[in-house]
């Protein structure tokens, strides 16, 4: 991350192999154990509300193997991501339990449009059902999701979506098994986060509580969270769409991402507008994946900060009091003004992000 990104607050990355990180993938190995399953409940609340489902409070490490399981779906939106994509594959191929349909969404369709080679090609054998749909050329990864959920209703897909990053792994062959046993026991509306560790084996901070005043998301993820959310997953405000676990077609209308917000912030905000409803944000440790953060997507540079920050502005005007985002306003003017004589490229693209969304506010 460079000066001027520093100085803009990212969104959690959304965008696409990477080796498992295996020192902190170790860490949290070691608090799993080796039998993991959830005995069902029922009854329960969340900050007061009733919930549907069955509760995640009732776990157990030592349950019976013979609960249900559920089919799960995953969605992957692609933007010059062929390598990453293929890592994957291989990875999803090795699974215990194959996801139920795994489809891709290429956002890059004519600048690189993904090919059906390596990896890839071998769902051909009938171990992964693959499904590659082209996106819109340079579209956000919330138009991308909102394609493939959409292609998913027209389906009659009903079941877990997991969004899935591409440059995203599995370490281990079981994970879709348990994750499938561990949404078939969570609640029908809620929001299911995973624990995600970078390559160098820190936990990623992919969930976090909203805070009021400026620093409104200083509440994240931490290490010392992951042995409360092993058995019991934990009540957030946000999670992140770099591996985020939701059934859609519960909410109403159909849960969808905000195209208006194209890069960062629109997983932080699909998950506050659905929060408003009955949904709950939950996030677990149960589950790991390995991420190389911003691996799986390219693009020009400038065009990227501008709609970073386009995307960090209308956050603001809809999440936010007026007073917060004239402070912010104050900063991020003065810091780009600052550093546009060393930075004129990233300067210049921060201040037309800026004032896209002035002129162009979230409705």
């Amino acid at each position: 991350m460079n000066t001027m990104e520093q100085q803009i607050p990212h969104g959690p990355s959304n965008q696409g192999n990477a080796a498992a990180p295996r020192a902190g993938y170790q860490q949290l190995k070691q608090l799993w154990g080796h039998t993991r399953q959830i005995h069902p409940g029922n009854g329960w609340t969340i900050n007061g509300r009733p919930q549907t489902g069955s509760n995640p409070h009732h776990c157990s490490l030592t349950a019976p193997a013979d609960h249900r399981t559920q089919a799960l779906t995953i969605v992957t939106v692609a933007y010059h991501s062929q390598e990453p994509l293929e890592g994957l594959a291989a990875d999803l191929i090795r699974q215990t339990q194959p996801p139920f349909q795994w489809l891709v969404v290429d956002n890059a369709p004519l600048s690189a449009p993904l090919r059906r080679k390596g990896s890839l090609a071998a769902p051909e054998s009938d171990r992964l059902a693959l499904l590659i749909v082209g996106g819109e050329e340079g579209a956000g990864f919330g138009e991308g999701c909102n394609r493939a959920l959409d292609i998913l209703e027209r389906q009659g897909w009903t079941g877990w979506v997991w969004l899935l990053n591409p440059d995203a792994s599995l370490p281990e062959p079981d994970l879709i098994e348990r994750f499938s046993r561990l949404l078939a026991n969570l609640p029908d509306r809620g929001l299911v986060g995973t624990a995600v560790w970078s390559p160098e084996g820190e936990l990623e901070p992919s969930g976090g509580w909203i805070t009021p005043g400026l620093a409104f998301r200083r509440r994240r993820i931490e290490p010392t969270h992951l042995g409360a959310a092993r058995s019991t997953p934990l009540s957030l405000d946000w999670l992140s769409g770099c591996s985020l676990a939701l059934r859609p077609t519960v909410h109403h209308p159909p849960a969808r991402f905000d195209p208006g917000l194209p890069l960062y912030y629109e997983d932080m905000d699909l998950c506050l507008r659905l929060s408003a409803g009955d949904a709950t944000c939950l996030w677990t440790s149960a589950v790991a994946i390995a991420h190389q953060r911003g691996s799986g997507s390219g693009g020009n540079r400038s065009r990227r900060v501008e709609l970073n920050t386009l995307s960090y502005w209308r956050f603001l005007q809809r999440h936010t009091p007026g007073w917060v985002r004239i402070l912010r306003g104050l900063r991020l003017l003065a810091t780009a003004l600052a550093r546009l004589p060393f930075q004129p490229q990233q300067s210049i693209a921060v201040l037309r992000g800026w004032l896209w969304a002035l002129r162009q506010p979230l409705r």
